[in-house]
């Protein structure tokens, strides 16, 4: 999975010129696919998550026309790039908390096999929106979010989360 992720991104990377943000739900996938990106030539227009403070890397990405973005959690969130300096989302997998977050372990404990459906699906929708938020930040914006995770068109849970996104979506 991390070697398509990564090809996938710099596929992605490729066709847009840049001006992307690719968000992971893992560390070990961001870092293959920057390996991939900094193999294949694009190291100097790529950053990730790590190399300087978050709004030092928000700026770059709006000063610099064609950077790719990496980031992790903190970039699904709280990010604002309008215009031209971000056309492109490219989401690795459906934001899912981690089985071992003890938030997770809490709720099966008080409401049983409940767990997914009523905390862990939510959670998941909400940071799925929050990431898709980052491309469409004013009316003027136009772009693309890439969503790798074949669960959403290929599981029933998908359609839920394709309901909760504020504009029209195309599945393949």
């Amino acid at each position: 999975f991390p070697d398509a992720v990564a090809e996938r991104m710099f596929d992605v990377a490729n066709v847009s010129n840049g001006s992307m943000l690719g968000l992971f739900t893992s560390y070990r996938v961001l870092e293959r696919t920057y390996k991939l990106f900094v193999e294949r030539g694009w190291g100097d227009r790529t950053i990730k998550q790590g190399e300087m403070p978050r709004t030092q890397l928000v700026q770059r990405l709006k000063d610099e026309p064609g950077t790719v973005l990496l980031g992790t959690e903190s970039f699904w969130a709280g990010i604002d790039v309008p215009g031209q300096a971000l056309s492109v989302v490219v989401i690795d997998r459906l934001p899912f908390p981690s089985p071992e977050d003890p938030m997770v372990d809490a709720y099966e404990d008080l409401h049983g096999s409940k767990v997914f459906k009523e905390y862990s699906m939510p959670r998941a929708i909400i940071a799925l929106r929050q990431g898709f938020g980052r491309l469409i930040r004013s009316t003027k914006d136009r772009g693309a979010v890439v969503l790798l995770d074949r669960r959403i068109v290929e599981k029933g849970f998908g359609k839920s989360f394709l309901k909760s996104l504020p504009v029209k979506t195309i599945s393949t």
